[in-house]
């Protein structure tokens, strides 16, 4: 939070006001509105735009820091104004869209290179962690509330109802989720459209390539030819908007990309629309039967952080595993997630004989507990909670403040 000008941009629902709000120095914070009028959020005083760009360079002059939250919103007389004006004083933009954030920062733009950029995700799985441990959570539980955490917007719950975050979803799932996919595609000016939600189901459903997407939606009959290619810009849209995660096939010629949602949340409320219909111990059977998968989606995440490589999805079926990590051009990193209460020889056989083709690289097996193992695997690292532990131990600044 340095930065003289920054910028920050991602989904909405991923903390970027709250983290501006409880992590950084400012003096004036304003809110613009759809209508273009901007909020004091000290003084609740509401101004009009034209207003507004007489201010501006009296408060830049005074050497104030100022943040303008949802500032795609605003007119370009005053992004050229905020051209003018970018050597006085600092300034911190916020904006929840990626449709506005391209043409705000591409070619041609009246502020382009002038702002620091700084992408605001999912938390960071290490993040993720630290809290979770700094509530209480040990173990198992540690690295599966870490887990849904990710979505911050799921924090003020888990604060309420503890460890019982797992059989509390039901709202959330039924009516918070559809609702805030809703606000992203609304916030990018694009129709959430049948194709869309088409998209987000067949994915969630285990489909993740462009071919077996686009035959999904042949199938319901939301395109009008099998064909690939009439879905790929609305699979960019999804990527772009942070609601997909794509993943590159390594070691096709042609490049090829697998999908899967972003949001273990988003996911399940997708996974199956009809949940929606049933009771809460039904979704939270639900939940608890995707948990290995979502845990497996922690895990690269973490790892790729960790390690500063580039997950990937290995494209011949025989080498097929759970992480692998590329860096230049090259895996570099495998692993097999195994979160089980139990893992017996046959598991442990298995690991061992995938894993030992990647004979040059390092190989890691992720339990829960050790002690789940009925054996050590042969060379393989084994990695659980306490190694997790270990591995974040430089964020023991982290502030809960961060998931306010």
């Amino acid at each position: 939070m340095n930065s003289r000008l920054l910028l920050l941009y991602g989904r909405r629902k991923t903390g970027k006001t709250f983290y501006v709000r409880e992590r950084a120095e400012y003096a004036r914070y304003f809110i613009v509105t759809k209508s273009r009028r901007l909020i004091d959020i000290t003084t609740r005083e509401e101004i009009r735009e034209q207003e507004f760009r007489r201010l501006l360079p009296y408060l830049l002059r005074q050497g104030e820091r100022i943040v303008l939250d949802e500032f795609h919103r605003l007119s370009d007389k005053t992004f050229s104004l905020l051209q003018g004006l970018s050597g006085l004083g600092s300034l911190i933009l916020i904006t929840s869209t990626m449709h506005y954030f391209r043409s705000i920062v591409g070619k041609n733009s009246p502020i382009l290179g002038l702002f620091e950029l700084k992408n605001v995700s999912l938390v960071d799985p290490r993040d993720a962690i630290v809290f979770s441990n700094s509530l209480g959570f040990k173990g198992r539980e540690m690295l599966e509330v870490a887990c849904l955490v990710r979505e911050s917007w799921i924090v003020p719950k888990l604060e309420r109802v503890k460890g019982d975050i797992f059989n509390s979803l039901d709202e959330e799932l039924r009516i918070y989720v559809p609702h805030l996919v809703g606000e992203v595609f609304e916030e990018e000016d694009i129709a959430f459209t049948s194709r869309y939600s088409g998209i987000l189901e067949a994915v969630a459903d285990g489909r993740n390539s462009t071919s077996e997407i686009s035959s999904y939606l042949f199938s319901l009959g939301l395109i009008e030819k099998d064909n690939p290619g009439l879905i790929s810009q609305y699979l960019k849209n999804l990527v772009e908007t942070g609601l997909l995660v794509s993943r590159l096939v390594f070691g096709k010629r042609r490049k090829a990309f697998k999908y899967r949602h972003a949001s273990p949340l988003i996911d399940l409320a997708f996974y199956m629309p009809s949940l929606n219909q049933m009771l809460e111990r039904v979704r939270e059977r639900f939940l608890r039967a995707r948990l290995p998968t979502y845990m497996e989606w922690f895990f690269e995440e973490l790892l790729e952080k960790h390690f500063g490589m580039q997950p990937v999805k290995i494209a011949k079926p025989e080498l097929e595993v759970d992480i692998a990590l590329a860096d230049f051009k090259k895996i570099k990193v495998v692993g097999e997630v195994k979160w089980k209460e139990n893992v017996g020889e046959r598991d442990i056989r298995n690991t061992e004989e995938k894993l030992g083709k990647f004979r040059d690289d390092r190989r890691i097996m992720i339990v829960p507990e050790k002690d789940v193992l009925k054996r050590e695997p042969r060379g393989i690292e084994v990695w659980d909670w306490r190694d997790f532990i270990k591995v974040d131990a430089s964020l023991k600044s982290f502030k809960s403040s961060e998931y306010s």
